[in-house]
């Protein structure tokens, strides 16, 4: 139960602008589990990402098919990779704060409740090298846990004037290497985990399933410029982590 419970709450937040790291956390303490379970989340990460591959299949392959888009998302990676690296050497002291998560959470709310460009033109083919740097920048960010990388993106993607449904398929799709590179980083340690295939397979699916979902709501919330709600939902996961 606990591995369906992390694989769905996985599943739901990672795509919903509402921080799966922080909602993972705050669940691992409401449970009471005192284990390492970074290598597990990292493993559930797998599944949201074959639930990206598929939700965006034709749009993956147009934007890897086009050699700047596929030089301006690398750059994205590289700035987002050597960023996270800079915050966990400098800044890794900080995570250990108990309060780490729900200020997090506060912050999130802020940068969804924070107001867009009311005009909104841009297309995916018009990113630009400045978009790349500051999106690799607001994307290393999210490396703290409480802060969504997708409600970030998007939110920096529609303040630099990009329509609605761009901003939604860049944030994911400049997603992919991250998550590939996550993965591989920590799979070492799935095999160290004590952890039953069962649960992990269990977990795997509930957090492919629930992401695909997640996915499709989003992506209506986002067309129909409703991300704001999430910045409440943020503000109420600020109250609730302070308490637990």
């Amino acid at each position: 139960m606990e591995s369906l419970l992390f694989g769905a709450v996985q599943g739901i937040s990672e795509f919903l602008p509402i921080s799966s790291s922080g909602h993972l956390y705050v669940l691992k303490r409401i449970i009471g589990l005192r284990a390492n379970l970074l290598p597990f989340f990292v493993f559930l990460h797998l599944a949201t990402l074959i639930a990206i591959g598929i939700f965006f299949a034709g749009k993956i392959k147009r934007v890897f098919s086009n050699d700047q888009l596929r030089l301006k998302i690398l750059i994205i990676t590289l700035i987002t990779g050597f960023g996270a690296l800079i915050i966990k050497i400098f800044l890794g002291s900080f995570f250990d704060l108990k309060y780490l998560v729900s200020f997090c959470f506060l912050a999130n709310s802020f940068i969804l409740l924070s107001k867009n460009k009311n005009i909104e033109f841009r297309e995916i083919n018009e990113v630009t090298l400045k978009d790349s740097l500051v999106l690799g920048l607001f994307q290393a960010i999210a490396v703290f846990p409480g802060i969504s990388r997708s409600g970030i993106t998007i939110s920096i993607l529609l303040k630099r004037g990009f329509r609605p449904q761009a901003a939604f398929d860049l944030s994911f799709i400049m997603a992919i290497p991250i998550i590939i590179i996550a993965f591989l980083v920590e799979s070492k340690e799935l095999f160290t985990m004590a952890i039953d295939p069962l649960y992990l397979a269990s977990g795997f699916i509930c957090a492919f399933i629930f992401g695909l979902v997640a996915l499709k709501v989003l992506e209506r919330v986002v067309l129909a410029k409703k991300l704001k709600h999430f910045g409440y939902y943020c503000l109420l996961a600020f109250v609730v982590s302070l308490i637990v």
